[in-house]
């Protein structure tokens, strides 16, 4: 992806441009794993103020450009969305694979979690589906 995207992604989604934001929207669209707040901090140069770092993950996640992940550890991660997620909801229905050995996590879109209807009495607002084992740099 490009810059001319992240700028556009930027502009529609009303956030300010900094080129702290292009460059963490560049990490993120870049790796193929989702990320925790210690593994953003390693790959930006422009930052290295947490406030900042999680006040941006927190924008980005609530205006649907990055989803957190499940991972085995209880630190948050996240990966970038699809286009289609937005401020609105999350739009992704996708399993998540953890490596055992790396213990990076990777969106899995070739498998599509099923719909789930309303049941009675209870009001869902996410469900996951997590496969473990080893990821193909592990093997």
């Amino acid at each position: 992806m490009n810059k001319e995207y992240i700028l556009e992604l930027l502009l529609t989604n009303k956030i300010r441009k900094t080129q702290f934001r292009i460059e963490l929207l560049e990490v993120f669209m870049n790796t193929k794993y989702g990320l925790s707040f210690k593994d953003v901090k390693e790959r930006i140069s422009s930052t290295q103020d947490k406030v900042t770092i999680y006040r941006a993950l927190t924008i980005f996640e609530k205006k649907g450009i990055i989803h957190k992940v499940p991972n085995t550890n209880d630190v948050s991660k996240y990966a970038i969305c699809p286009e289609a997620c937005s401020e609105k909801a999350h739009q992704h229905n996708h399993a998540h694979f953890i490596c055992t050995q790396c213990e990076k996590t990777f969106c899995v879109d070739e498998i599509e979690l099923p719909i789930l209807k309303k049941v009675k009495g209870y009001k869902i607002k996410r469900s996951n589906l997590t496969l473990e084992g080893d990821c193909p740099d592990c093997i």
